[in-house]
């Protein structure tokens, strides 16, 4: 079903011959009824591969992040009030809740302490028209942290938002590999267009960033090469 072109009222069809197919972005589901899969944007349908299963997902080009459920998104803590905080996801967006339960093992008591300032990764869990967006720390398959939660240290930047999808769907990604043969990195990728990455020290975690920022503008066969140069005066 790579590259079939989608616009808001078709239906999808999800399912592969070795089992269920995960939605992301671009793409919900029917609240009343599950089984109805439908685009929320037009574009390009694609899927991949990806820790042993298979994500299908709206490839499209626009400069606006709106929040879809599933969705991987990397956010800063603006607000904090009594039950949780509010998160920013883009500039001059409407900001999102996060529960303070949103976490795996919380409770009223034990519960995480975030402040302003403070990033974190997670997945939109409630998208409607009538309520504030949702979004929680917590992995849905396994009900664990998953690797999200408070990103500690670091640095964060923007990127496009079809460049950070690619990123996303994609952590054999040809920058992804080149910085790696370079430097050991923790990293987050948000559909909203957002990445905070963190290696051992603030020159190689620069280094990074600038080479994801600048690589968006690289043909294939430059990403060796342009990596390499901007890590020399690093390592």
């Amino acid at each position: 079903m790579s590259g079939t072109l989608i616009i808001p009222g078709d239906t999808i069809e999800l399912g592969t011959e070795s089992g269920e197919t995960s939605i992301g972005p671009g793409i919900t589901t029917n609240p009343k009824d599950q089984s109805i899969v439908y685009p929320s944007t037009a574009g390009l349908l694609k899927s991949i591969s990806k820790r042993n299963k298979t994500i299908a997902y709206i490839e499209h080009n626009t400069k606006r992040y709106i929040p879809t459920i599933h969705d991987y998104v990397v956010g800063v803590v603006i607000t904090v009030f009594g039950d949780g905080y509010r998160v920013s996801l883009a500039n001059y967006s409407q900001p999102v809740v996060l529960s303070a339960l949103g976490f795996p093992n919380a409770t009223k008591k034990n519960r995480p302490h975030l402040k302003v300032g403070d990033v974190v990764y997670a997945i939109v869990s409630l998208v409607d028209r009538d309520v504030e967006v949702e979004i929680e720390c917590i992995d849905p398959v396994t009900g664990k942290e998953g690797g999200f939660g408070q990103l500690n240290g670091g640095t964060l930047f923007d990127v496009k938002l079809a460049y950070a999808r690619y990123l996303l769907f994609n952590s054999n990604a040809e920058i992804l590999e080149a910085i790696v043969n370079k430097c050991q990195f923790e990293i987050a990728i948000g559909s909203n267009g957002k990445i905070w990455i963190n290696t051992e020290n603030v020159k190689t975690t620069v280094a990074a960033m600038n080479a994801i920022v600048e690589s968006q503008q690289w043909k294939k066969e430059e990403i060796v090469k342009n990596v390499n140069k901007i890590f020399k005066d690093v390592l």
